[in-house]
């Protein structure tokens, strides 16, 4: 089934500052789009299908939020517009979820296709 099947929510185009934790190093990178389910984070060095990690971004009215997102597709592309690593949200708070579908819904509304939402 194509991954794009698989969604519950739609995705849109998000560069979003986020920081994350591999290898005991803390990390800093951006998100090619986002869901209330998920989103892909660029990086060079993708954790494992199956990791878990800590996500912490501010999206909307909510400012430094970490999350747990556990890792559930990885692309070793050798590109850096490419690489990194889809990540799903595990057991996030109802308010983070509803807030990122107020953001998917409303730049899904306003038509921005391949414009990014910058935060």
């Amino acid at each position: 089934m194509a991954e794009s099947n698989r969604r519950k929510n739609r995705r849109v185009p998000a560069s979003i500052r986020i920081i994350y934790v591999h290898d005991g190093d803390f990390l800093t990178s951006h998100s090619k789009d986002l869901s209330p389910d998920g989103m892909f984070v660029y990086t060079r060095k993708p954790l494992e299908v199956g990791d878990t990690t800590e996500l912490t971004f501010s999206i909307g009215t909510l400012d430094e939020i970490t999350v747990s997102a556990k890792v559930v597709w990885v692309n070793s592309s050798e590109s850096e517009t490419e690489a990194g690593m889809g990540v799903e949200f595990v057991n996030p708070p109802p308010f983070f979820q509803q807030t990122i579908l107020e953001t998917v819904n409303r730049v899904a509304f306003l038509g921005y296709g391949s414009k990014k939402i910058d935060n």
